[in-house]
């Protein structure tokens, strides 16, 4: 999709669908399956001694298709069975998580749909033929209704999508309910902060009593909602067992600082999840990752960033090989040429057979203490000899999982794998 126009460039699942159509998005997805996740990762993941469950994210259209997914996803469900027969020889246990939702969620591609989109094209006279985009100033989020930008709030409610997603829930029990892999559900990720909390919470209620209908035994995770506050969780669903608090806990979208500043954070969780523990129950750390930048390819979608973002020169290296193989459409990455458009509201993107990915931190020796400022001055790429990353990066696991452990009732760590050399994401070149 680099250097593709409006009519031939995807930015998230549903427009891969619809700009591909469904054999060649279906023959393109399935050779991602194929080769993302493997037994041979399951087994190093086991192998590990480190790992007892995996977070599976999920998408609606696998179990109710619509729009251009009809097709389009064809098999998904055969690749998920396979990997619970894994999963449960391996002596993994699987939280299935509703990542996407119609109409989204949250405006994020991870859900689906980047909703609050608009091509800028026609308003970029120069340079001339650029072709640009918006999204993350005007974001939206449809699923439960219409959201108006301008009250921030929304002005009608979609029912209709409110039941597809409950009886997607009932299609998820009817086919996985008597899986032993499976642990539990959680029935949507990340529903954005503005989600009417009078309807989540009923959504919430009515998925609740259907798993524990048809899986008695699973437990039911409900994200926060970015809202991880005693005032909207504390006593809800009271004394109703199984039930969990998902939090995702990330760094990589503070202000860059020193060492011991993040250090200090990620100690700091601690308190809020002995807290929410006490108000309201169960908390789990759904999400998290060792990054304390935003430089990761795509981060924020594809060929976009946020407004500001990132905050530090990003560290470059050379893109990676494809992993579904060199005849893969699009692919070796061009070394002849620089970041290619679509252009969105921020710059992330291959330029010139370099990829981006998190900065090295310097040795302390070199950052004059823990708390030490040349982090402000240090080049994105450590020179030789002065390389830190690998101690900042154990350190902060370490104070990460203090503050999850022991408290907490358990964290999974995002990802499992990255397509590039970036171990702040990836737990498995983290592990190495």
């Amino acid at each position: 999709f680099l250097g593709g126009d409006e009519t031939a460039v995807a930015m998230d699942h549903y427009s891969f669908c619809r700009v591909l159509g469904p054999e060649e998005g279906n023959k393109q997805l399935r050779r991602h399956w194929e080769s993302w996740v493997t037994e041979d990762i399951l087994r190093e993941l086991k192998d590990s001694g480190a790992v007892n469950s995996l977070r599976v994210p999920v998408g609606d259209f696998m179990f109710q298709p619509y729009g251009p997914y009809v097709g389009c996803t064809d098999g998904a469900l055969d690749y998920l069975d396979q990997l619970l027969d894994w999963a449960h020889s391996y002596g993994f246990s699987v939280l299935l998580d509703v990542h996407t939702q119609k109409d989204s969620q949250n405006g994020f591609d991870n859900s689906g749909q980047t909703m609050g989109f608009s091509w800028t094209s026609g308003l970029s006279t120069y340079p001339r033929d650029l072709t640009t985009f918006q999204h993350w100033p005007i974001r939206s989020a449809n699923w439960m209704g219409e959201f108006d930008p301008a009250a921030i709030n929304y002005t009608t409610i979609k029912y209709d999508n409110i039941q597809h997603s409950l009886d997607v829930i009932g299609s998820l029990l009817e086919r996985y309910a008597g899986h032993p892999a499976v642990l539990g559900v959680e029935p949507v990720n990340e529903p954005w902060e503005l989600t009417p909390l009078d309807l989540l919470k009923q959504f919430y209620w009515d998925a609740y009593l259907m798993v524990k209908e048809k899986a008695p035994f699973w437990k039911f995770i409900m994200h926060d909602s970015f809202r991880f506050t005693p005032e909207t969780w504390g006593g809800f669903m009271k004394g109703c067992p199984d039930r969990a608090l998902d939090t995702h806990i990330y760094q990589a979208w503070m202000d860059p600082a020193s060492r011991l500043t993040f250090y200090n954070n990620a100690c700091a969780q601690k308190k809020q999840i002995a807290l929410m523990e006490r108000e309201f129950g169960p908390v789990i750390v759904g999400e998290w990752s060792l990054a304390t930048d935003n430089c990761a390819m795509w981060l924020n979608g594809f060929n976009d960033n946020l407004p500001g973002f990132p905050r530090s020169p990003c560290k470059y290296i050379p893109c990676s090989a494809p992993y579904m193989g060199t005849d893969q459409p699009g692919t070796p990455v061009d070394i002849g040429k620089p970041v290619q458009g679509p252009y969105g509201t921020g710059m992330s993107g291959p330029s010139f057979g370099l990829c981006p990915v998190d900065r090295d931190w310097m040795t302390e020796r070199y950052n004059r203490g823990e708390g030490g400022m040349s982090w402000m001055s240090s080049p994105p790429e450590a020179p030789r000899g002065r390389d830190g990353t690998d101690e900042v990066m154990s350190m902060l696991a370490l104070k990460k999982i203090s503050a999850f452990s022991g408290i907490g009732h358990g964290f999974y760590f995002w990802n499992f794998r990255t397509d590039l050399y970036n171990p702040q994401w990836s737990y498995m070149l983290a592990l190495e």
